[in-house]
């Protein structure tokens, strides 16, 4: 299959899935299990998550990806939020509900969908690999499920891309430049066994370590792995037990397993 078919492919399935009725059925769910998730401390971040029993059951990634973003988050705090332009409803309720001064630049390829105004102080539009914001300039970045389709075909959200295996390297680098020293990254990628859907991969453990491996040397690195199951919802998981999770398996309208990491720059 080619590259524009399995695009095509992956959309319409997407899209058969995300029918308006179940897609706003889906981000209230999302949004109520954060809700619940708050309420648990997190003493141990980022050493560590918690999760409620059976959490997210049903429910994709996003559940998991949204905690660690509003775990992570810090009133006040100067934050990137990488690839905004196409956020879910659950994303930009979980940032509207963050405590003030909430002081969060988002950034994108493709020009948003929606109104940014309410949940974001600044909106840029950019490529990541070749970042226009100025050295140091952020505590926090988050790139909550974006940097999987960074050198992919983006064709469905704008002309301006670039293709290349390369380039996941490089927005990460960048990442690394524009955060100040002592500030984290937090990167999260759908993670199990190495897939290419053609605008997005599913990424296998060397995909991740080949990544982790460019920046290892300047930063603190605290990396968490997720599988959903049916039985459990989304619980921690060794990375060795997603080796052969793809990324529709568990039919839950997104991944079947994560990969999350906490990037910490040298001072």
């Amino acid at each position: 299959m080619s590259v524009m078919n399995k695009l095509k492919a992956g959309i319409q399935g997407a899209q058969k899935f995300f029918r308006p009725s179940a897609a706003d059925a889906l981000q209230e769910r999302i949004s109520g299990e954060l809700a619940r998730a708050a309420l648990l401390a997190q003493p141990d971040f980022p050493e560590r998550l918690h999760l409620r029993e059976n959490y997210g059951k049903g429910l994709p990634e996003r559940t998991v990806e949204l905690l660690l973003a509003r775990t992570s988050y810090r009133p006040g705090s100067e934050i990137l939020d990488v690839g905004h332009a196409n956020a879910m409803r659950c994303h930009l309720e979980m940032v509207r509900s963050l405590e003030q001064p909430r002081n969060i630049t988002g950034m994108d390829i493709a020009a948003p969908t929606y109104d940014t105004r309410p949940y974001y102080r600044n909106s840029v539009m950019g490529d990541m690999t070749a970042c226009p914001l100025a050295d140091e300039s952020f505590d926090l970045v988050w790139c909550i499920s974006a940097l999987e389709h960074i050198g992919m075909d983006n064709s469905a959200y704008t002309k301006e891309f670039k293709v290349g295996q390369e380039m996941m390297a490089k927005a990460l680098r960048e990442m690394f430049r524009v955060v100040r020293r002592g500030g984290s990254i937090l990167v999260t990628v759908p993670f199990g066994k190495h897939e290419d859907h053609g605008w997005f991969i599913n990424f296998g453990q060397q995909d991740w370590a080949r990544l982790l491996d460019n920046v290892r040397a300047d930063c603190r690195i605290h990396e968490h792995f997720f599988r959903h199951t049916f039985g459990q919802g989304w619980t921690g998981a060794p990375a060795v037990e997603l080796e052969h999770v793809g990324y529709y398996d568990q039919c839950n309208g997104g991944a079947g397993g994560l990969a999350a990491a906490y990037l910490t720059r040298n001072p």
